[in-house]
């Protein structure tokens, strides 16, 4: 861009063409103040604060949406512009109830620091003393109203950040208020629960429910890490007072993966379930009563010895690679045992198998792309996955998408849309058809274009039998609906593909293929990387599969004993049957549950996701490292308990 000069308090600073005052303001380290303003966001010029004489100007202009231009002479601070910031300040307190005393934010407000700097004790204006309501239905939000001063920036948070448009300006004059949808309870309304609008008020209007008076930023001490709620991985800061969590924020609250989720800032600091601080053991009356670690993993390496390659292990995929490469060598090495899986292995040998029968012992393709990558995407299709359930944060970058980029989007969802308010279409198919309607879509893509039918032409003669008639009478989709939907796709220049847990628990090796297929096909067969994400349960996924100890589904190897990796995670209802059948069961686990209070012989405590640090590879098979930002109980790394585990098993007379 064009550089530009211009003179700001009579100094001569540069700037680039496009850049607001404001902006090369703050490049300058020229201090204006401002409220309403947030980096990363469109600027309004709503509170006036940021006002600045321009020698070309007959009036006061706000900073932040004024464009710069190459020779203007600007003042950011005279005394008539200093009485106006005060007094815009005093009537933002007479407007609203802003007792600072009663308020959560107290100490942390940026209305409250703004009256101290421009010192004003008193207010020249009448104050109204509105009655305004609190709206307390959300589960981990209030607004108070009384606190608000309509600065706008939770609004445009919401629509910029969070891609919901929940958020607007609800009444006229004095009565305008912040509402969500037509003026419904945030609880009851289309708000994802991301907190954006949270980060991003200024003042007490917003506030979260866990961390009321709970400590000030200033008391607090923060920490770097990462969100291990899925397997996105975004990148978290958090707040520690008193050796409990306070609060949890993205430190790049406007970047590309800047909207956190309910999972991620609100579901990992309001957790009920009860900890294992200590190791116990089941006596002869089969209750579990506390013991020390040494009696425990000694009663656990007995058994083992025992045992021998008749003892397997199942883990979480919520633990990062060190953990796993001990888990491992304790399975694998010491009890030289192949049954070995995780939690989530029926995920992963559903996908690795579509992609080998894609293959077809030809080259594996690369999929998985960067998942920012999506906010490029002109065309998206969602198939059998649920984001804002399991992966919200992959829900907000859709949105994004079709709210910034365009992108149009298709939902393939047997019982309903799930991003109704963003689709364009939703294509119903009956339950357990998905696989003969993506099937459907590739063939009518290959019509729409002669030229896909010579890259494969193998898969032509297979989708041959996927005439639109026969497909639409199986599915139920319209035949209309399906030539609508091939013709999207055929015309996108940046298609990607999501692919859901609602149809990984088909288990249908054929669907993965089937959508590998339409991928390449709509790709046009260019380059060797496909867009398809496969959304996965756990943040290091990725990480353990790529270790190999989910290729073989372990209900198949029948072990007498099971060492029971879970950490923070939680086992389902198909799980826990099978585990009643385990003779000898060791779990490592950080919270009470069903397996560990009613099947467990050994106890072992396990740290929870902010206790733990290591390495993990996440969506997009980024590699991240995540500290440890807090430490409770004593209690030792995870992968050290195995590695002493393994030290006693090693020296069992039945090992000699």
């Amino acid at each position: 861009m064009q550089e530009i000069t211009l003179t700001i308090n009579g100094q001569s600073v540069k700037g680039k063409n496009g850049d607001t005052l404001l902006d090369i303001c703050r490049a300058n380290n020229i201090d204006v103040p401002t409220l309403c303003h947030l980096q990363g966001l469109t600027d309004v010029g709503a509170c006036r604060l940021c006002v600045v004489e321009i020698q070309s100007e007959k009036k006061p202009i706000p900073a932040c949406n004024y464009p710069a231009r190459d020779g203007l002479v600007v003042k950011t601070s005279t005394p008539q512009i200093e009485r106006y910031r005060k007094q815009v300040i005093e009537l933002m307190f007479a407007e609203r109830n802003h007792f600072c005393m009663f308020c959560e934010q107290s100490g942390d407000c940026e209305l409250q620091k703004m009256a101290y700097r421009f010192q004003m004790d008193n207010v020249r204006y009448q104050s109204l003393f509105p009655k305004l309501p609190n709206d307390t239905l959300s589960e981990f939000m209030v607004i108070d109203h009384n606190r608000c001063i309509l600065c706008g920036r939770c609004v445009r948070a919401c629509k910029e950040v969070a891609a919901v448009r929940t958020l607007d300006f609800g009444g006229r004059g004095g009565e305008t208020m912040i509402a969500a949808d037509i003026n419904q309870p945030l609880g009851a309304s289309s708000c994802t629960t991301c907190g954006s609008c949270l980060q991003a008020c200024p003042t007490g209007a917003i506030v979260n429910k866990a961390n009321i008076f709970r400590g000030k930023a200033v008391d607090c001490q923060t920490a770097n890490a990462i969100c291990q709620g899925c397997d996105i991985g975004c990148e978290i800061k958090v707040s520690i007072k008193d050796g409990n969590l306070v609060r949890i924020e993205t430190p790049d609250r406007t970047g590309p993966r800047g909207a956190l989720c309910r999972i991620g800032r609100f579901e990992q600091i309001n957790e009920s379930r009860v900890r294992i601080k200590y190791p116990m053991m089941r006596n002869g009356k089969g209750q579990l009563v506390e013991c020390t670690l040494d009696e425990a993993l000694a009663a656990a390496a007995k058994k083992f010895a025992e045992l021998g390659n008749s003892c397997g292990g199942l883990t979480t995929t919520r633990v990062p690679n060190e953990t796993i490469d001990m888990f491992q060598k304790l399975i694998t090495g010491t009890q030289k045992s192949k049954a070995i899986d995780t939690l989530d292995g029926k995920e992963y040998r559903l996908i690795s198998s579509g992609i080998r029968q894609y293959t077809n012992g030809g080259a594996m393709p690369e999929v998985d792309p960067d998942i920012e990558g999506i906010l490029k995407a002109d065309c998206i299709l969602v198939v059998g996955a649920d984001v804002d359930r399991t992966n919200p944060v992959m829900g907000n970058l859709i949105r994004r998408a079709v709210n910034m980029n365009h992108a149009q989007l298709i939902n393939v969802d047997a019982n309903k849309d799930l991003l109704p308010l963003w689709s364009d279409m939703w294509l119903k198919p009956a339950a357990g058809t998905e696989r003969v309607l993506i099937n459907g879509l590739a063939k009518l893509v290959i019509n729409n274009s002669k030229s896909l039918a010579e890259l494969k032409p193998e898969l032509l003669r297979v989708l041959s039998l996927y005439q639109s008639d026969k497909v639409s009478e199986k599915t139920g989709v319209t035949e209309q609906q399906l030539t609508a939907a091939a013709k999207i796709l055929s015309g996108t220049k940046n298609c990607y593909v999501v692919f859901g847990d609602n149809l990984t628990a088909q288990n249908d090796t054929d669907l993965v293929t089937a959508l590998l297929n339409l991928t390449y096909l709509v790709q046009k067969g260019i380059g060797d990387k496909l867009n398809l994400i496969f959304l996965k349960p756990g943040i290091n996924s990725q990480g353990v599969w790529d270790t190999g100890i989910a290729n073989k589904d372990i209900k198949t190897q029948q072990p007498r004993g099971l060492y029971l990796l879970l950490s923070d995670d939680n086992v389902d209802k198909e799980w826990l049957t099978w585990l009643k059948g385990i003779d000898y069961l060791v779990v490592q686990a950080g919270y009470h549950s069903p397996v560990v209070d009613e099947l467990a012989d050994v106890v072992l405590p396990s740290r929870i996701w902010d206790e733990r640090g290591g390495s993990y590879i996440t969506a997009g098979k980024r590699a991240l490292k995540s500290n440890a930002v807090m430490q409770r109980y004593g209690l030792l790394p995870d992968e050290e308990i195995l590695q002493r585990l393994i030290q006693k098993i090693n020296v069992m007379p039945s090992r000699s």
